[in-house]
């Protein structure tokens, strides 16, 4: 099973990838961009192939990947005046330049010292080293590696402010597009709910609802509160969150049946809820791994005695206290003591830094919610299914750029949201190996935001990104000048060298919660 996973998250991982270098590639080689290299993966080369122009390559670091393309490169005059350079001749003409002209498989080829070259050829005009012509597809010999020579009209710096825009957004179109046909799928394969009605398309198994709602019944009383939309029914359900007896009235088969359902209760600023198995004892059921709740020691069956200093005696009164506490201010390093009855032991546990009610809210979640496992029918529409996927993209996007908000928001909600809490490849796979365990229409829905977040993120306006590459395009455009090439080089490398730091940094504490070290 675990072989089969990572065989799932690296082919999940690498179509993500793969496109988004595809993206920029047929962008570049449509404005007739010379691009070196194609690779997918960074590091070390594990793999590589030449076909055409181009090579080919799989690299180490199984995440990231990149075109190159002639005159994006740190350094782009290999050969400058007094170099000492070695020549190779085809047809008169020169067709190969060897900088480490000292090597003895070279010493066949002549020597020159270079006193004059023009490699760039602006407009048309020949290339020439000294007094010889130079192949406009002749080849740079350098020390790991062969390039060929880029001439104005093949380099990414000769062409016009469009066609570089274009072969820089390339790629992160590419992701928002493989988002929209990966969403347009799951909502082709899963429909849409129908609102309007109240009936009953699926049932949770295992929740409050199973064995006692069935799957086609109409809900129409809600507490004595007739109900004939979804909405009203949801809304009817959530009225009273602390409610452990909801009293349902049915229509099935033309006959009005009175139904009684024990709602489980979520608290999502900690991460517990309600034990399934009781109605009035406030026992807490299965706890989620990695949650606050389980980091502080809380354990299913515990019983709730006091929150925050606070006596509860019922579950109004839990109800009352995780809002009090979620609608606090946020406040590092605080803890919110929670004594439990366990066994025959009283025990305090603390509880550091739940989630406020703001920060939920932005990732949509209440900070309590009640739920009893039923969802509405679903109906096939190609019309409602095309627009749904644009603003599957879009709410996605809206996600991510909140959660990069909140990662500079140190006095917000956000706080305690830290750069420790960002996935690298390891919690990458973990993620994609839940959504694996869910089913296919799971994986599908994470493959999509996945998408969208490589195509946002490389949007940033940061050196070494898309976005920052834009920033420079768009400097140009404005000031009708182009930026220094090395200052715009230099950033680029130190800012790589960072997010490469950051990459270590992240993947370590990725090592660290698959190790459950903490």
């Amino acid at each position: 099973m675990v072989v089969f996973n990572i065989l799932v998250f690296l082919i999940s991982l690498s179509v993500v990838i793969i496109l988004h270098e595809l993206g920029h590639f047929v962008a570049a080689r449509r404005a007739g961009i010379l691009c070196h290299e194609f690779s997918l993966g960074m590091g070390p080369v594990l793999w590589k192939t030449k076909k055409g122009e181009t090579v080919y390559t799989i690299r180490a670091i199984p995440i990231g990947g990149y075109v190159m393309m002639a005159g994006e490169e740190v350094d782009s005059e290999f050969v400058k005046e007094g170099m000492r350079v070695r020549l190779q001749f085809e047809a008169g003409k020169v067709s190969k330049i060897y900088i480490d002209h000292t090597k003895e498989e070279y010493e066949n080829y002549q020597l020159v010292t270079v006193e004059k070259v023009d490699l760039s050829g602006k407009d048309g005009a020949p290339l020439y080293l000294n007094d010889y012509e130079v192949k406009r597809d002749a080849f740079l010999v350098l020390k790991n590696r062969e390039l060929q020579i880029a001439p104005s009209e093949r380099s990414f710096s000769g062409k016009t402010r469009w066609q570089r825009f274009w072969a820089i957004f390339g790629g992160p179109m590419m992701n928002f597009v493989l988002a929209f046909f990966v969403f347009l799928a799951v909502n082709l394969m899963v429909g849409f709910p129908n609102m309007d009605s109240s009936v009953i398309g699926t049932v949770g198994e295992g929740f409050p609802a199973d064995n006692i709602i069935q799957v086609g019944d109409e809900i129409i009383e809600v507490e004595g509160n007739p109900v004939s939309s979804w909405d009203e029914l949801s809304a009817a359900l959530d009225d009273d969150p602390a409610n452990r007896r909801i009293d349902i009235t049915v229509l099935r088969d033309g006959n009005e049946i009175d139904l009684t359902v024990t709602p489980i209760i979520y608290f999502y600023s900690i991460g517990f809820h309600s034990s399934p198995d009781t109605i009035d004892d406030l026992i807490i059921g299965p706890v989620t791994e990695d949650t606050k709740a389980d980091r502080a020691g809380l354990q299913e069956g515990d019983e709730l005695l006091s929150i925050d200093g606070v006596d509860v005696l019922r579950w109004d009164d839990v109800v009352y206290a995780i809002h009090d506490i979620g609608n606090d201010p946020y406040e590092e390093g605080r803890i919110v003591p929670i004594v439990v009855q366990r066994g025959d032991e009283v025990v305090t546990v603390n509880v550091s830094e739940p989630f406020t009610a703001a920060f939920l809210e932005t990732q949509n979640i209440n900070i309590v919610d009640t739920r009893i496992g039923i969802s509405p029918e679903y109906r096939f529409s190609l019309v409602q299914s095309l627009t749904g996927s644009v603003g599957d993209v879009g709410r996605s996007a809206g996600i991510i750029f909140t959660t990069l908000g909140l990662l500079f928001d140190s006095d917000g909600a956000g706080a305690g949201i830290g750069v420790d809490s960002l996935a690298g490849p390891l919690g990458i796979y973990q993620i994609t190996s839940a959504a694996l365990s869910q089913g296919a229409i799971s994986l599908l829905s994470w493959i999509g935001l996945l998408s969208v977040n490589l195509g946002v993120i490389n949007l940033l306006p940061i050196p070494a990104l898309d976005g920052g590459r834009l920033v420079f395009l768009g400097y140009e455009a404005i000031t009708n000048r182009k930026p220094n090439q090395k200052i715009e080089n230099t950033l680029h490398y130190v800012m790589y060298l960072a997010l490469m730091g950051l990459f270590v940094f992240i993947t370590f504490n990725d090592l660290l919660r698959l190790l459950n070290i903490k």
